[in-house]
């Protein structure tokens, strides 16, 4: 298993039991080793350029010919047209290359000739083609020039507010300011534009400022209204942004499928049913910490009638059972586990001998921690399902002739536990729940994703104190820095919250238990496609 071992011990009151702080009478503080949150820096990329205007010449012409009329023209109006007709020739000219970068040499010339046109006449001469040309080129190049775009598109906003395409314009600012994390101006840059699916670019930036802004539901409003209107544009990073949004915010698992649905181009059968399903549990709910809506949705994925291909079921059942586990039920985590295991034989002719040694050694894993966690605290929840795990999984570990001996011993341990375990004996062991609480990693960045969403280059350390009274209720979480409204203090409140929902194993012995967490968090590449980025709490190895 991942991160922290723990190790099976006998009883915790036969005088046995783990040396740690977790096996002293009464209260029980300690802290665990810093834990390293990687989080992804999210943006919109289902749009990032309007369509181009294209101004072509009134008599045919040569590039290097356009060159010259552009650089003698003197009159200013004129010489923004012709900036115009050169910047649609080396378009033109740049549709014919594959090299990229000689590509945007193109489109910084046309950029660079619109720009001087733009100078040469004044900012409050320029006309709106120049202006919206400039938008575009500015977009277009890579990496693209957001100042010179914004400045463009608010002089539009600006100078001419009742065109035809002003609501557009204040999208393409909004866009424009977003890309440069000017949250609060981009909010503002469309927050008088209409929401309609016969503008989905806009709507899709107004989705993309109410969700950095915290209006979820305005967001999941927006963006949905997008994916109404979205006809040719490209899918696959829409779809993305919508199971961004659905796991981000408060989006049920329903409302997630439909729209999911709605906007699919591979039709709407159980095959197509079963895929969303299980795209949502495996991705958008476990990364964003969902655990009871991915469990849910695995399961719907499962009833959904398509042929489902055997070497998925282990992964899935799996899945459950991990997810289960964050939610305090170990009994139903491990009637997941069983059925991971129960799948193995159909999967043997997808599965390779490997794939399903690695099931079976998840599971396995499983069983050790429900050990420690009942000889430790003495919880009886979790006396049988290790038992159960232990007797399923033993004689399967046929590969590894090490653990094989090694599980053995450990089941004989949890018997001979459970025979002089005694009653009012047992409490937290920092080994244990050292495991037990990195399964909620994947909690906490997220919360440091929300953070990143105003500022990419966030990052530092956040402290949690937690304390959890006998029952394993965690009644108290304090962080460092406080709580507050942006930045890490944000993420901190986040993480806070996140905290108050964990359960503890009840502790036999009456009690609080402190315990100090230290996440040191810093941004990485975005994977795009993606809706959540890697989970970074236990990964199972199942295929």
């Amino acid at each position: 298993m991942p991160g922290h071992e723990a190790t099976p011990t006998e009883a915790a009151g036969s005088g046995s039991g783990s040396a740690s702080p977790a096996a002293m009478a009464g209260d029980v503080s300690f802290e665990l080793p810093p834990i390293e949150i990687k989080g992804v820096v999210f943006q919109p990329e289902a749009i990032y350029a309007p369509s181009m205007m294209l101004y072509y010449p009134k008599r045919k012409t040569t590039l290097e010919k356009q060159r010259t009329v552009f650089q003698t023209t003197k009159d200013t109006v004129q010489k923004q047209a012709q900036a115009a007709v050169l910047a649609t020739l080396l378009y033109d000219k740049a549709k014919t290359l594959t090299d990229d970068n000689a590509k945007n040499d193109l489109y910084k010339e046309a950029l660079q000739a619109l720009s001087d046109a733009a100078q040469a006449s004044g900012d409050d001469k320029v006309d709106d083609i120049t202006l919206r040309l400039i938008g575009r080129y500015a977009l277009m190049l890579n990496p693209p020039d957001y100042p010179t775009a914004e400045k463009a598109w608010q002089g539009l906003v600006t100078r001419f507010p009742k065109e035809k395409d002003a609501d557009d314009n204040k999208g393409w600012l909004g866009y424009t300011l977003l890309m440069e994390y000017k949250n609060a101006d981009a909010l503002a840059a469309v927050k008088d534009a209409p929401l309609s699916e016969k503008h989905p670019e806009l709507a899709y930036v107004i989705a993309w400022a109410k969700f950095r802004a915290g209006d979820s539901q305005g967001a999941w409003q927006a963006l949905t209204t997008a994916a109404k209107g979205w006809g040719d544009l490209p899918h696959d990073p829409l779809e993305r942004d919508i199971q961004l949004f659905a796991g981000r915010t408060n989006v049920s698992v329903k409302d997630a499928f439909n729209e999911l649905l709605s906007v699919s181009s591979k039709g709407k059968g159980p095959d197509v049913v079963y895929s969303i399903y299980a795209n949502l549990g495996l991705f958008t709910y476990q990364y964003a910490g969902r655990w009871a809506d991915a469990v849910q949705a695995l399961q719907l994925a499962l009833d959904s009638g398509a042929k489902i291909p055997p070497e998925d079921i282990p992964t899935i059942k799996y899945r459950q059972a991990d997810f289960t586990v964050r939610l305090d039920d170990p009994v139903t985590a491990a009637k997941y586990a069983l059925q991971a295991l129960q799948a193995l034989p159909a999967c043997a002719g997808k599965c390779t001998p490997q794939d399903a040694e690695n099931v079976v050694e998840s599971v396995h894993q499983m069983a050790r921690l429900f050990h420690i966690l009942y000889a430790t605290a003495n919880d009886v929840r979790y006396y049988q399902p290790a038992h159960d795990l232990y007797a399923a999984t033993i004689p399967l570990l046929t590969a590894n002739k090490q653990l094989h001996d090694q599980g053995a011993q450990d089941f004989d341990t949890l018997e001979r536990t459970f025979k002089a375990m005694k009653a009012g004996k047992g409490t937290h062991d920092k080994q244990a729940l050292g495991v037990l609480l990195e399964r909620h990693n994947q909690e906490i960045q997220a919360c440091y994703e929300l953070g990143l969403l105003s500022n990419p280059k966030l990052a530092g350390t956040v402290v949690v104190n937690l304390e959890s009274d006998q029952t394993g209720v965690v009644k108290g979480a304090a962080t460092d820095p406080k709580a507050g409204m942006a930045d890490l203090s944000m993420v901190a409140g986040c993480a806070a919250d996140r905290v108050r929902h964990w359960k503890l194993p009840t502790r036999a012995q009456a009690g609080s238990t402190r315990i100090k967490l230290v996440y040191t968090m810093a941004p990485r590449s975005h994977d795009k496609g993606s809706a959540g980025g890697t989970a970074t709490g236990a990964n199972p190895k199942a295929p």
